[in-house]
């Protein structure tokens, strides 16, 4: 069996190379070829990167293509008669292709076909199968009804949450986070619709897929892991432009509806204005408390400087996705508040003649009970969790090459683990600023869990995907929780994946 797998990177790198190693190992016994493209990402994949997977034939753009553009030039440069999407912020299990490339050849008529994809905690992600959307569809989904009434037909019929997971089931849409399509079928429906841009593209391939009387499948004997929107974070709010506009494309192209089309493009800006705001101010306390204590500090001044200085300090958290984080770290975005909370004085004080010293000793001492809320926080939280034992002892595997003195020093990193050294099978090879924090070799894991009260074990992937390998018997015999540790330099974000997913 033979298949091209089709991947386009978008300020993908810190997550492209555990992607790529995983993609590797699941096409070890097919005839298979992978093709990436760098699709204008600011921050570029690395030649490093590249050079760690000579199997991979890289393509640039120097401008971002947008998703189905892209996809159609990678297609167009495919030469196995099976293709395969596959978003660069996912990990695959090792029978993903040669699974769902079975179903496609013994299906019947069978037209996209998608598999079960995973968030990174193991729950279901379940955009990964759709009916078209409706208007009712979409104001229940909106309002919360489909989410209060996951059961039902009626209420629940976008994501289809009242179907058994299990169970193949053919369905109107599957997500393009990862599908399979015969690549002559492919051809034959033109590729994506150029005129979307990031989303809507994968729905309407699949209407036009039921259109030509394929069927569209949802397979779950097949899985990814998809750590949603880690492209789209570095263009937050251009994304939702893109939603909006990509489903008024998709209803003016198919009208599928005898509804005026502008009460549509109404309809689906409100929902996209509720996206918005639900992604963007799911932590709602933490702008609670920030506007608390803003106005407790500066309400004596003037009620309008409190209102400038709240916006000058909500705004921006907001714009930089602090409301959008359980993260109680604030000092990353200390460096983005600090000149709008200047501006906010010199603005006051110069058209309400206050003293200028009093407005910006009032805006840093809000500033500071802005971080330190969070500081003390953070720290009752920790030593709870420390008191109550329900802080997880971990160990690390690897240590070789990146500096893991980060995953000591910063608590917060990962909040939930306490993190109690390094093992590695290449002692000798150790970097010498992980050396402070080895624990022993491999081979003596087991006295070092006994002496430590390890639980769990987080096997280290650098950026160039490397990782050391351990036996999972050893791991099974140990009763340890095993974990792929990915570290996303660029944002600060941190992906933690169940080593069994990928054996």
């Amino acid at each position: 069996m033979s298949c091209s797998v089709i991947i386009v990177a978008y300020n993908s790198k810190d997550f492209i190379s555990s992607c790529l190693f995983s993609v590797e190992n699941a096409l070890q016994d097919l005839d298979s070829e992978i093709i990436v493209l760098d699709n204008g990402s600011p921050s570029p994949i690395t030649r490093d990167i590249k050079e760690s997977f000579p199997r991979v034939h890289w393509v640039e753009s120097k401008e971002n293509l947008g998703f189905g553009k892209a996809c159609n030039l990678l297609a167009s440069k495919a030469t196995k008669p099976y293709l395969f999407f596959l978003n660069p912020d996912t990990i695959v299990s090792k029978n993903v292709f040669i699974n769902t490339l079975r179903f496609i050849k013994n299906t019947e008529n069978s037209g996209l076909v998608g598999c079960r994809i995973l968030n990174e905690d193991g729950s279901l992600q379940w955009s990964c199968r759709r009916s078209f959307p409706s208007p009712l569809s979409a104001v229940f989904k909106t309002i919360g009804l489909s989410a209060l009434f996951p059961k039902n037909k009626f209420f629940a019929s976008y994501n289809m949450t009242y179907l058994d997971p299990n169970i193949v089931t053919e369905v109107d849409a599957i997500s393009g986070s990862f599908f399979g399509v015969e690549a002559s079928f492919y051809k034959e429906l033109g590729g994506f619709d150029e005129d979307f841009f990031m989303y809507g593209e994968d729905l309407d391939l699949c209407f036009r897929a039921k259109k030509k009387g394929r069927k569209n499948y949802y397979y779950p004997d097949s899985s990814i892991i998809h750590f949603r929107g880690r492209s789209s974070k570095t263009r937050r709010f251009k994304s939702y432009i893109d939603f909006y506009s990509a489903m008024r494309i998709f209803n003016r192209k198919h009208k599928q509806f005898n509804i005026p089309h502008f009460l549509v493009s109404l309809g689906i800006f409100f929902a996209s204005l509720v996206g918005v705001f639900s992604r963007l101010i799911p932590q709602f306390w933490k702008m609670f408390i920030d506007v608390l204590i803003v106005l407790s500090c500066s309400y004596f001044i003037s009620p309008w400087f409190s209102v400038l200085l709240g916006l000058g300090v909500g705004l921006p958290l907001l714009f930089v996705g602090e409301y959008s984080t359980p993260n109680l770290n604030l000092k990353y975005h200390l460096k983005t508040l600090f000149p709008f909370s200047v501006l906010a004085s010199f603005f006051f004080s110069f058209y309400f003649d206050k003293p200028l010293l009093l407005t910006l000793s009032t805006s840093f001492i809000a500033l500071l009970g802005v971080f330190f809320w969070r500081r003390f926080l953070f720290w009752f939280i920790y030593f709870y969790q420390v008191f109550s034992k329900k802080r997880k002892r971990s160990i690390i595997l690897g240590g070789t090459q990146d500096s893991l003195a980060d995953w000591f020093d910063l608590y917060d990193m990962l909040p939930k683990q306490e993190v109690l050294g390094c093992v590695s099978h290449y002692v000798d090879q150790i970097s010498e600023s992980n050396r402070k924090h080895l624990l022993g070799s491999v081979k003596n894991i087991e006295s070092i869990v006994q002496r430590t009260g390890a639980k769990e074990l987080l096997v280290y992937s650098n950026y160039l995907g490397f990782r050391e390998q351990i036996r999972e018997s050893l791991v099974q015999k140990l009763s340890l929780n095993a974990f792929l540790l990915i570290n996303c330099r660029e944002n600060d974000d941190i992906a933690l994946v169940k080593l069994s997913f990928l054996d």
